[in-house]
């Protein structure tokens, strides 16, 4: 398999990607750009990938990462990134299915934020490549899965960011509501203005009260 190095124009980083597998959207970055955390927090990528919000939201905050992915070819590749960017010290790398943390690694209630960019759908053709599947397709976690994860991971008050597709939002809330973390900001996504949206940005809080904020929209191509 082919491997590209990317410039993520941000601070000097670059990550390393596979030509074959899934490359990251532009709301991986608009998760990176969404995510609230400081210098001192304890950070959990979640089915982190090649590493791409890892990256961006160290350089946003600071904040020390540990990066988890179910795949071992993401995650060799995201310890070659993190080598190259001489960031081995910020950004640690776990191969680890969210479904089974946590693990001696990575303890229970430990983190002050989780962010996660998970699989949307689970219907339609499936890539034979397992990379891609695992990346678009809920075959190895559902957004259930996701938030019952998060509670188990995050300290009392910890906070969860998250994308989604609009047409999955009823089904976010619930399955976040199950698991006590109540929504407490979010952001929808248009293409244009005018346009419907299609994408949401989420901040939830573990054991928060109920209040729920709506910002601005964001519009990627203004008319």
């Amino acid at each position: 398999m082919a491997e590209i190095w990317e410039d993520l124009q941000c601070a000097g980083l670059g990550i390393y990607r596979d030509t074959e597998g899934f490359s990251y959207g532009h709301d991986a970055v608009l998760l990176a750009n969404f995510v609230r955390a400081n210098r001192n927090d304890h950070v959990l990528d979640l089915g982190a990938g090649t590493g791409i919000v890892s990256f961006l939201v160290h350089a946003k905050t600071g904040a020390g990462i540990c990066a988890a992915d179910i795949s071992e070819r993401c995650c060799r590749l995201m310890e070659k990134s993190v080598a190259k960017n001489g960031l081995s010290k910020a950004i640690k790398v776990y191969e680890a299915d969210l479904r089974l943390l946590p693990d001696a690694r990575l303890p229970w209630e430990s983190f002050d934020c989780i962010c996660c960019n998970p699989p949307y759908f689970s219907g339609g053709t499936e890539s034979p490549n397992s990379v891609r599947q695992q990346s678009a397709h809920q075959t190895s976690c559902t957004i259930s899965e996701v938030a019952a994860c998060a509670r188990r991971m995050l300290k009392n008050g910890g906070r969860l960011f998250a994308c989604y597709p609009v047409f999955g939002l009823s089904r976010f809330c619930a399955a976040l509501e199950a698991e006590m973390l109540a929504v407490k900001r979010i952001c929808f996504v248009r293409s244009k203005c005018g346009k419907a949206p299609y994408l949401f940005l989420a901040e939830a809080k573990k054991g928060g009260k109920s209040g729920l904020v709506f910002e601005a929209d964001i519009i990627l191509e203004e008319s």
